[in-house]
């Protein structure tokens, strides 16, 4: 009877990213605490908290398993930040925040402007995807190693 070495566990891709953004006032002025974790994910896992500009405003690389936490102070300006995380295998991103939280405008403007933006991701997507492959032998880790090369999550 032989007896097997038990079989080494498959990567798992980053999956149910978490963002929760919190609005604190401790005396020294008002704060804004970003803590981003994925509920799965062979480690490890690299935390960006990103601008609607695709500006990386901080990243983390925290021990297996723990969340990312990110503080910094409030501004008179609203900005939009989205929490992404990646492992060697996969990518996955929060949905935009704004920061402070606001009013958007509303009205035709506001939402024929989003239609047109729609459309328009959509048209450059399905050119691009037909026109840009990624050679078979293209693998996520590869991808994974350099944040520039992953694919960005969509701006809507």
């Amino acid at each position: 009877m032989s007896v097997f070495p038990p079989s080494p566990a498959l990567p798992e891709p980053v999956s149910q990213l978490q963002a929760d953004f919190t609005l604190l006032d401790r005396g020294s002025g008002p704060r804004v605490e970003v803590s981003c974790q994925a509920a799965s994910g062979s480690p490890p896992i690299t935390y960006r908290l990103v601008e609607r500009d695709e500006h990386i405003y901080m990243w983390q690389r925290p021990d297996d398993e723990q969340p990312a936490n990110f503080s910094f102070p409030l501004t008179q300006l609203s900005h939009w930040f989205q929490c992404q995380a990646a492992n060697n295998i996969s990518f996955q991103c929060s949905a935009f925040t704004l920061v402070p939280p606001g009013q958007l405008p509303h009205g035709p403007i506001f939402l024929l402007a989003g239609v047109i933006f729609i459309a328009a991701m959509a048209s450059w997507n399905l050119g691009w995807m037909m026109w840009i492959r990624l050679p078979a032998t293209l693998q996520w880790s590869q991808l994974a190693s350099g944040w520039g090369l992953l694919p960005h999550c969509l701006l809507v």
